[in-house]
This record gives C-alpha cells, structure tokens and sequence, in this order.
C-alpha cells in the first residue's frame, strides 16, 4: 500500500489492488468456514473431508497468485 501512494496510481488501480486484496481475505475467511465445518461434521479423518479442505485451501491459492499478477501488472510498469 505505500508503494501505490509513493507511484501516484490511477483511481482503477486502486480499485483492482482492492479488490484483490479483499479476494485474497473473504477466500481465506470461506476456506477457515469450511475447515472447521469439516471438523464439525467428521471429527474421524476421512478422505472427502480432506479434499473438501484441499480444495479451499486451493482457492485462497489462486486469489492469492490473482493479486500477485494484478500487482505485478499494475506497479511494474512504474518502476521499468
């Protein structure tokens, strides 16, 4: 965030380095939800219990490797 204050970013790059950010947050909030849903429901280990965990987990992944390229396509070019 001090970065895009120290670049002078658009209005829109703001915007999309919000929402990515905020993408990354309410994935990893859903993914704790359905974690402790599993643990909830099946306290045994069992293995759709953990694909169901996986798969989550995979989801904050990707909205993570989401805002890395929006920042990277947003704050690069101001530095090259």
């Amino acid at each position: 965030m001090i970065i895009c204050s120290l670049v002078n970013i658009t209005a829109v790059e703001w915007l999309f380095i919000i929402t990515a950010i905020f993408l990354v947050l309410i994935t990893e909030v859903l993914n704790s939800a359905i974690e402790y849903t599993v643990d909830l429901v099946t306290g045994d280990y069992h293995i759709l219990a953990r694909y169901a965990k996986d798969i989550a987990a995979a989801a904050v992944l990707l909205a993570s490797i989401y805002a890395v390229i929006v920042g990277m396509v947003i704050l690069i070019p101001y530095f090259v």
